[in-house]
């Protein structure tokens, strides 16, 4: 059965991997074939299913799993986003804060 659909999750993975390891995203489809299939990777085969993953964001199971691999959970690129969606919820909490604060003090002068 194919997927359809298209899952951030795996295009984070493949981006996440290749930041790791600091290679390209190319590079991880080729190591994701050769370590999938046990064989050195056809260049032409995985150019066409890397133009793919650019198009239409389709990552092969494979190079799912090979990605998912290669990355440590700490260094995943959705625990990155989680831990940002934190701060900046932090952020926006204290901003709030103060300028309730800032507004109470100019009610405060303008009464």
């Amino acid at each position: 059965m194919e997927r359809k659909e298209y899952d951030p999750a795996d295009t984070d993975c493949v981006v996440s991997a290749a930041n790791f390891l600091e290679v390209s995203e190319f590079n991880i489809f080729r190591d994701a074939y050769t370590a999938w299939y046990g064989v050195k990777a056809p260049e032409k085969q995985v150019e066409k299913v890397f133009v793919q993953y650019l198009q239409n964001n389709k990552v092969p199971f494979w190079v799912r799993n090979y990605a998912r691999s290669k990355v440590p959970e700490e260094f995943s690129l959705a625990n990155q986003i989680k831990e940002d969606s934190r701060v900046a919820n932090s952020l926006l909490y204290f901003a709030t804060i103060i300028a309730e604060y800032v507004l109470l003090a100019c009610y405060l002068l303008i009464r």
